[in-house]
């Protein structure tokens, strides 16, 4: 048995301060352990009792130490805050994971230790164990990281004539502590509150209560950080997002709109002692380096609010098209300018939206790049810079510039222009517009673009604000969120309402509002709008009428419009409850045709695409058997009917085999099948073989660019070779050479962190059903057309499944076949053909899928078929509640942020790999099985409105001790000189005040001895890049380097032509680039 536990206890029943902690002990034991060879152990505080457990994985050294603090004449006793300590060993064993957790971070601790030895070449009489003492104080000495504040502002800087001032909008006098950590700082104070407790029977009676606020503010968001060390004292960090909030331990938000265009947040500390300290942490590398400046401040003028409010009387004065309000707006709410500076810029606007060569689309657009390279008001930015001639003159440039470049042109007839925001816990920031994929309902109405709506959701520093177990975030999603999609958002004098979303937007926590405008003479609103789709009353359950409602919002490529006659409405194939034929239709070879005609020119047709069109979804097959214009569809594939809608929409097309790549949770399975450990082993080293030949020369790099799908947009392989055949030296650009270190790294890591593993011999496909009685059970036909356009197939035993696949019996063992040169199967390509025999349809064996647009993987490399397969898994469908009225909008709007709030996924999926990696058994044991049940009941959350709970997850399995594969990778640094890749980080010492506004515990990691973990410790990026560059052809010879290979490329040209005339030909140039 590895490690030992032992108690700490008081002598004589001593009493244990409240205010002890895990940095007290840690600091009072490190001296004492290390010269028994301890650096690395585990404490925790017991609430009543024994004072303290310490874990140490090292058993005999543990032992040593328990006997030389229980030897009578032991010098001096262990004395605590005045109290006398004894230690015992504790009668159970440590926990196992516990130990693995220890060991593993004393390894790192070591090889870290040592790499700092050999970088201050220390040698002779210094021990790891000293080194060990070093580095751990000063990271336990809390109180050193933290700073006494006196008051706390919201504020921008802002200018008077030339000098810059700091302008205060909300001032708050407080007494306060920051405490810095590794990767953020959090400021926190106290309220005590007098609270009134009416009670009929004993009167009323006064209370405290007292409030705890922190805000929490990362490093990576600080643009600027001036600390002034002459007048006030005063901290002040300029923010590119909002902090986030907490009172009570439980998520709040800002309520005040304009307070948070103020991303300058000053900090005044009480005494030069506390600047001291603070410089002392800068030292250090805590935290990020101040500019020491004199600042002045005042509060003279309009408020926040005042300015805003005069903002939009300005625009409501002028007649300015909407686009270039959303833009004035932006350019103020966002931060980019202040209100003011805005507001005397709009007489300028007006006037460039008047002239006839320049019009709104320009200016709008002016206006956009204004945002994007306006600079921040700042003690390093002169007044005159963002003086409002200046910034007009400014937006002349770049209407001419955009004259020039034409970058202004409309959209393709394939996108539309979306306007979005990002709605935050305390922010309502403006984007856009974007050029994105269109769908039914913008299509519909493209003239009125601009009333749509695109709202994003999300925490302070844009990533999805999920359900959190350590932190009650209600207020947020039901106060913050929902109450703002019942009001609408309300911009530039609009009010959107909110609309609906697709299945994919709702994962992604995005919805579209709308706001009202006149069409055809009625006036449309959001519930006109779904009216007009068609009559969704009959569906009780909000959950499923905004799925049936979302699929108009699927985004989609192309709509061809089709005579309504041709559609016809054919059975489903069912057996014993099982849809064979779920989602799939058919058509002739006619349609196909017209369905081609709207893909590249010589591009190799397709036989299968995925559709919309009317109220039904899934995929059409080509069934040459039909002659003229046929389209068939399903009942499994008509999810609402009476649309009168005739376009057939493209959502997808089988044009090629994807290529197959094995994850985590795949592989996982496949382990616990048995599949031999050397057969991933091997997939993981050709996969390296293949980066480090990438780089031998260009032609190569062009092939690995091309396979990994990089620079595919811009033709960046075929220009690789071109430039290769030009004999013009590519491999001495330095901008090339950083896009090979960014593709090779990327992958890398991909390989590392995510195990993601290309399989040769597998495939990626959409399926379908036999349509023609073929296959029989246990059958499939898998074909595929290579970029020659010859036919390819695989016969034989194979392995398929879908992802997400959790349950053992989501890998199934087939046969695929070769079938007779006459069959209508022949027709097809690019897809997985299933049998429409047997008792069971074989999809939905596979994770519960269907044929409404499921791909499927299917696997030929005999390495990694198992002998056996395990029987697959079939879960009964909730049942399902539906309300005794109509579903109204309000109601969708309630399941969007109910979605958002309870959605467990992710959860789902971290416990299972963590449980499928501790248990023997895999993903065979009944945990990881009923985990695997939880997950397919939050896959279907988005559509039934069932969610699952955190209460049915298996008793006591903690999600924060994990495998050494789930650890975060290190980071690519990109700097002026290259790419490189962060050398040292150790996760165990990056303890980010776990108590402050975090989780209250820390992510740890053991030392996984299953595949996973062997194939994420047989990859050392940093010992990979280095190699590469020292071996490469490419990238080892730094003295060749050139500034770039765009001169060379111009001499080039300019030889070729020589004398051409070729300047009447832009024009018609630019004609080309636009289609």
């Amino acid at each position: 048995m590895e490690g030992i536990e032992l108690h700490l206890h008081y002598v004589n029943g001593g009493r244990k301060p409240r205010e002890l902690t895990v940095a007290d002990l840690k600091n009072f034991l490190t001296p004492l352990l290390n010269p028994f060879g301890i650096i690395n152990f585990e404490i925790r505080i017991f609430r009543s009792g024994i004072v303290a457990a310490l874990t140490t994985h090292k058993r005999p050294n543990g032992l040593k130490f328990l006997a030389h603090c229980q030897k009578p004449q032991f010098p001096p006793p262990l004395v605590l805050h005045g109290q006398r300590l004894k230690i015992e060993k504790c009668i159970d064993e440590p926990n196992v994971i516990l130990v693995r957790i220890l060991k593993r971070e004393e390894k790192e601790l070591v090889g870290f230790l040592q790499r700092k030895c050999q970088a201050l070449l220390i040698s002779g009489g210094i021990t790891i164990e000293d080194l060990a003492l070093a580095i751990n104080s000063p990271q336990s000495d809390l109180n050193a990281r933290e700073c006494k504040v006196s008051s706390f502002a919201y504020g921008k800087w802002e200018y008077v004539g030339q000098r810059v001032y700091y302008r205060p909008y909300r001032n708050k006098l407080l007494d306060a502590i920051i405490t810095f950590g590794n990767h953020s700082f959090v400021l926190e104070w106290e309220v005590d509150t007098e609270v009134d407790d009416r009670d009929s029977t004993i009167g009323s009676s006064i209370s405290s209560l007292t409030e705890n606020f922190q805000l929490r503010f990362p490093y990576s968001a600080i643009e600027s950080a001036i600390l002034d060390d002459q007048n006030s004292y005063s901290l002040i960090y300029t923010m590119n997002q909002a902090p986030k909030i907490w009172v009570n331990g439980v998520r709040n938000y800002e309520t005040n709109e304009y307070i948070c265009c103020c991303q300058d947040y000053r900090f005044e500390l009480r005494s030069a002692f506390q600047v001291r300290r603070l410089l002392g942490l800068e030292h250090d590398g805590v935290v990020p380096q101040c500019s020491l400046q004199s600042v002045e401040s005042y509060e003279i003028g309009p408020s926040l609010e005042e300015q805003f409010e005069d903002l939009e009387e300005t625009l409501e004065r002028y007649d300015l098209g909407f686009p270039l309000k959303f833009q004035l707006t932006k350019l103020a709410r966002n931060g980019f300018l202040s209100p003011r500076t805005v507001s005397r810029i709009i007489d300028h606007v007006f006037i460039l939206q008047q002239q006839q060569d320049v019009g709104v689309v320009k200016t709008a657009a002016a206006l956009r790049r204004l945002c994007q390279q306006v600079p921040y008001a700042g003690p390093f930015v002169q007044a005159s810079e963002l003086d409002p001639f200046v910034v007009s003159k400014l937006l002349d440039t770049f209407v001419q510039a955009l004259a020039e470049e034409q970058s202004y042109r409309n959209p393709s007839s394939n996108g539309m222009l979306t306007y979005k925001v990002i709605v935050t816990p305390s922010t309502v920031q403006l984007a856009g517009p974007e050029l994105e994929s269109s769908n039914r309902v913008l299509r519909n109405y493209a003239n009125f673009s601009d009333h749509f709506l695109r709202a994003t959701f999300a925490d302070e520093d844009g990533e999805p604000l999920y359900f959190d177990s350590y932190h009650n975030n209600s207020d947020v999603f039901e106060e913050r969120f929902n109450r703002l999609l019942e009001a609408g958002i309300k911009i530039c004098g609009r009010v959107y309402e909110f609309l609906g979303f697709s299945h994919s937007s709702l994962r992604a926590q995005k919805c579209w509002s709308l706001a009202p405008f006149m069409h055809n003479g009625t006036r449309i609103n959001a519930d006109m709008l779904i009216f007009k789709l068609r009559d969704f009353s009959h569906i009780r359950i909000a959950a499923r009428s905004a799925a049936r409602i979302g699929q108009t919002f699927t985004d989609t490529s192309k709509a061809i419009p089709i005579d309504p006659d041709i559609v016809e409405e054919i059975e489903d194939v069912e057996r014993k409850g099982y849809v064979f034929s779920d989602g799939v239709g058919t058509c002739s070879l006619e349609v196909m045709q017209m369905l081609q005609a709207t893909r590249k020119p010589f591009s190799i047709p397709a036989t299968v695409f995925q559709i919309r069109y009317a109220g039904a979804k899934g995929i059409i097959s080509l069934d040459n058997r039909l002659s003229g214009s046929v389209l068939r569809l399903r009942p499994s594939m008509i999810k609402f009917r009476g649309t009168g809608e005739s376009n057939i929409e493209i959502c997808g097309v089988g044009s090629r085999k994807l290529p197959l790549v094995l994850n985590r949770s795949l592989i996982k399975i496949l382990e616990d099948l048995n599949v031999p450990h050397q057969a991933f082993k091997d997939l993981q080293d050709r996969a390296i073989n293949k980066l480090r030949s990438g780089v031998s020369s260009l032609l190569n790099a062009a092939a690995l660019l091309e396979e990994l799908g990089i620079g595919k947009s811009t033709d960046t392989p075929w220009l690789i070779r071109k430039m290769q055949h030009l004999g013009l030296e590519l491999s001495e650009d330095m901008l090339f050479r950083d896009l090979l270190d960014a593709a090779v790294l990327t992958k890398l890591q991909d390989l590392k962190y995510r195990t993601r593993l290309p399989v040769d011999q597998g495939a990626t496909l959409y399926g379908i059903m036999d349509e023609f009685a073929t296959l029989e059970e246990g059958e499939i036909y898998c074909c595929w057309m290579d970029e020659g356009g010859h036919k390819k197939h695989v016969s034989g035993s194979v392995l398929i499944t879908r992802s997400p696949a959790l349950h053992p019996g989501d890998v199934q063992m087939v046969k695929a076949i070769n079938i007779p040169g006459d069959s209508p199967l022949n027709d097809l390509h690019n897809c997985v053909v299933f049998s429409a025999k047997g008792e069971r349809d074989l999809p939905s064996q596979l994770s519960g899928g269907d044929l409404d647009g499921d791909i499927f993987q299917v696997i030929w490399d005999k390495t990694l078929i198992p002998t056996a397969c395990e029987r697959p898994s079939d879960y009964s469908k909730p049942s399902l509640e539906e309300l005794d009225r109509q579903v109204c909008r309000k109601d969708m709007s309630d399941h969007f942020v109910d979605f958002m709030k309870n959605d467990l996924l992710g959860r789902v999926s971290t416990l299972h790999m963590i449980l499928a990696d501790r248990y023997d058994q895999g993903t065979l044991h009944e945990d990881c099985k009923l985990l695997a049940r939880l997950h397919s009941t939050a896959v279907d959350f988005s559509k039934t409105g069932v969610s699952i709970s955190s209460r049915q997850f298996p008793a006591k399995k903690s999600s924060h001790l994990r495998p050494d594969f789930m650890a975060p990778g290190r980071k690519i640094v990109i700097e002026e000189h290259g790419i490189t890749v962060e050398d040292d980080h150790i996760d165990f010492l990056d303890n980010d005040d776990p108590q402050k506004a975090g989780e209250p515990f820390r992510k740890r990691y053991y030392e996984s001895n299953k595949i996973l973990g062997i194939l994420y410790r047989s990859i050392d990026e940093r010992v990979f890049f280095k190699e590469l560059h020292n071996t490469s052809a490419i990238l080892k010879d730094d003295s060749r380097m050139s500034a770039g290979v765009l001169l060379d490329v111009l001499e080039y040209v300019c030889t070729e032509v020589g004398d051409l005339a070729w300047e009447h030909w832009t024009e018609y140039a630019a004609a080309m680039k636009d289609t």
